[in-house]
């Protein structure tokens, strides 16, 4: 399988308009795919935190042919599974083909700040997180009302008139092998900023593609997306220890396996992309999401621009 260079607007770091601005150059530029974070509060340090689908739906009409999905949206407690059903069956009926959604667990900034209850174990949420995928599989492909109750979401003669001719591809994060396992069973896909080199080759994507099989999937026919962040310095004015270097706010029990570094680097040229980008392959991800995080003080056009001379070296 080719590898794919996908290419984050970062709704943490930059303005709305920013994020379509870099949406239309990175399909000028060759990138094989658009993601966008769905955050409500923004990530330690960062000065915007815009609407995700908004941005998202913007740029798919502002751009051609190149696909886009969050990375990644939770659909179990700031948004309820059937809403997330709908608002992407309604952009896949618009641009065919082009809507990727990426699930996960979430994080307690952004679901606690609409949610009244304790925050769930990680064990809850995944179990959450399996129901939400059932409740929109569901819907995405009945053509009759639905009505059920499960553990922790009801419908009740719930349809959604308005679907896509394709199905929207689902791509589950994943930290740990249960996540990875419930990736393989009802996702297409997997996403995962682990960077741990033998966990990920010896535990993260064997549960992935053991659930997939579990579930009659061929495993090789399916994405594995590693997703990083980088900062353009080719001056050397930043200093790395000046960083935020963690995941953010995952945690799990599989954390402390799952990184080996961080999970945002300095660039100092294009060698220094190429090099990080086939230490992610000889992983064994087969789809490479990057995250661009260049301030506004340094260049955000050459941060962009580097790209041309990375592409035709990575795939």
């Amino acid at each position: 399988m080719r590898t794919k260079i996908g290419y984050f607007a970062i709704t943490d770091a930059w303005t709305p308009a920013g994020c379509l601005r870099q949406a239309i150059e990175a399909e000028r530029i060759g990138f094989d795919s658009l993601w966008v974070e769905d955050h409500l509060i923004a990530m330690p340090g960062a000065t915007e935190c815009n609407f995700a689908w908004t941005v998202m739906s913007s740029a798919l009409q502002a751009t051609r042919s190149v696909p886009f999905i969050t990375g990644v949206t939770a659909p179990i407690m700031r948004y309820h599974p059937a809403i997330v059903a709908q608002a992407f069956a309604t952009m896949g009926a618009m641009y065919p083909g082009r809507v990727g959604i990426g699930v996960g667990t979430g994080e307690p900034p952004n679901e606690m700040a609409v949610y009244s209850g304790a925050w769930p174990s990680n064990n809850t949420r995944l179990e959450m997180l399996e129901e939400a995928l059932m409740v929109m599989n569901t819907l995405w492909t009945s053509a009759t009302p639905v009505t059920s109750s499960g553990k922790f979401y009801t419908l009740r003669d719930a349809i959604l008139l308005t679907r896509p001719r394709e199905k929207v591809p689902v791509y589950v994060s994943a930290i740990g092998p249960r996540a990875a396992d419930l990736a393989g069973r009802l996702g297409d896909h997997l996403i995962s900023l682990a960077n741990n080199p033998r966990y990920v080759k010896e535990e993260l994507l064997p549960a992935f593609e053991a659930g997939a099989r579990t579930a009659g999937r061929d495993p090789n026919a399916m994405e594995r997306v590693g997703h990083f962040s980088y900062l353009y310095d080719p001056g050397h004015v930043v200093r790395p220890e000046s960083l935020q270097q963690d995941a953010g706010t995952i945690s799990g029990g599989a954390v402390a396996k799952a990184f080996s570094g961080g999970v945002l680097s300095i660039f100092h040229s294009a060698e220094d992309f190429i090099s990080k980008i086939e230490e992610m392959k000889r992983m064994g991800y087969n789809h490479v999401a990057i995250g661009n995080i260049t301030p506004p003080s340094l260049d955000e056009a050459a941060s962009l621009a580097i790209w041309k001379d990375v592409l035709p070296h990575v795939r």
